[in-house]
């Protein structure tokens, strides 16, 4: 009889502290945490035209080199976005271009129009498809001499 209630007293402490292990257990949440990008793309641009025009009291020989035809390209953006043209900088031509030149890009989508010399060149650019237009004014203070010039504008869009 004593055997019994031994064997029945040893059970019961063994099972009170397997009971007891359990209820230290403990669980934890591990977050993570992950960024979806603003994700746009362009189209292959098409290249626009500049030609000489005559400013101030040149008459003879041109002083501004400016768009006949804008340059156009398409964007794709998943969200909407900011896009921001720059001034155009010079690539190549006869002569580079003196101290004082006047440099200004344009971008034109929708009915929203945007200069690089006014705001920041910035403008909201809405999800989805766009077409935009992008021109270009170069002044400068003394003639250009006959030649090819090359110009580059970047559209940058940041979210």
């Amino acid at each position: 009889m004593f055997y019994r209630l031994a064997l029945t007293s040893g059970l019961m402490l063994a099972s009170a502290f397997a009971l007891d292990r359990a209820a230290l257990a403990q669980s934890v949440d591990i977050p993570f945490n992950g960024t979806v990008p603003v994700q746009a793309s362009f189209s292959t641009p098409v290249t626009g035209t500049a030609e000489p025009s005559f400013s101030g009291s040149s008459v003879e020989t041109p002083t501004q080199l400016e768009s006949q035809t804008p340059a156009t390209i398409g964007v794709q953006s998943s969200t909407p976005a900011t896009i921001t043209v720059s001034p155009p900088r010079f690539i190549s031509g006869p002569t580079s271009d003196p101290a004082g030149t006047t440099y200004i890009g344009f971008l034109k989508f929708g009915s929203t129009t945007v200069r690089s010399d006014v705001g920041g060149g910035s403008a909201a650019l809405p999800a989805g498809s766009s077409d935009l237009e992008v021109s270009m004014l170069v002044g400068r203070p003394d003639s250009f001499t006959p030649g090819t010039y090359i110009y580059a504008i970047t559209l940058t869009i940041t979210p």
